[in-house]
């Protein structure tokens, strides 16, 4: 994906405690880590998780959980071994992304994409996609023509079929970007 002020630089200040700085005066910090997650905030309100697919949102303070509603970006990773990749064996999207319904930013890296079928995201405009497991094609392309506000669809090999199937049905405004290293 292209470089942007929105993806960070951390900083771990004096006291120990880790600063993000996501440019244009934005400061943030890690609100919450444990384990597979890390939630970051801009001024104590979150804004970015990363988490896995075992995430709990009754494992997070209780003042981020009412405020998980107003992340922007998620990115999600079945687990992180390698195991499951190896059997070719992809998570399940969950579900409880619906709950998240300002995210602008979607990654997931290695789920079955038959799930995006279930999701209602309205916000989201960039779609990251890692080795994905593709069965339904045109499904898939009705449902990423659902994402109205969609302009940015990075993905590795493993999309390539469902890339070039969506290219060739949609003229509007998304752009695409062949991630490099893909695994």
């Amino acid at each position: 994906m292209e470089k942007d002020n929105n993806e960070g630089r951390s900083i771990i200040k004096g006291s120990g405690m880790l600063h993000v700085n996501w440019g244009d005066e934005k400061n943030g910090s890690v609100l919450f880590f444990q384990g597979e997650t890390i939630l970051l905030g801009i001024c104590n309100v979150p804004f970015a998780l990363y988490t896995t697919t075992r995430f709990d949102r009754n494992t997070l303070p209780n003042e981020h959980v009412k405020h998980l509603d107003q992340l922007e970006k998620l990115f999600l990773t079945g687990d992180y071994s390698s195991r499951r990749v190896k059997e070719n064996s992809p998570y399940d999207i969950p579900l409880w992304i619906n709950d998240l319904e300002n995210i602008s930013l979607l990654y997931l890296d290695h789920f079955d994409l038959i799930g995006l079928t279930n999701l209602r995201i309205k916000n989201l405009k960039t779609l990251v996609l890692k080795n994905a497991h593709i069965i339904d094609i045109p499904n898939l392309l009705i449902e990423l023509l659902t994402y109205k506000n969609l302009t940015h669809i990075a993905y590795d090999a493993s999309c390539i079929p469902l890339i070039d199937q969506l290219r060739k049905h949609h003229a509007g405004g998304i752009t695409f970007e062949l991630l490099d290293g893909s695994s």
